[in-house]
């Protein structure tokens, strides 16, 4: 399975572009922790691979 997700700039809310992460964990949709193991798993590493700092962005799964 593979996420879609879209990145917002933090301060002016513009859309900055589409990534797709691929669940190498197989994360549940429906873990309590969902959001957490999502950010700390999944996203932190693929924005690690991009300009992106997690810090300057908020996201959205589509």
């Amino acid at each position: 399975m593979t996420y879609s997700v879209q990145l917002y700039d933090q301060v002016t809310d513009q859309k900055l572009e589409i990534i797709h992460i691929n669940n190498s964990i197989d994360l549940d949709d429906n873990d309590d922790n969902f959001r957490e193991l999502f950010e700390q798993e999944l996203l932190d590493p693929k924005l690690k691979e991009t300009k992106y700092n997690i810090n300057d962005i908020y996201y959205s799964i589509l």
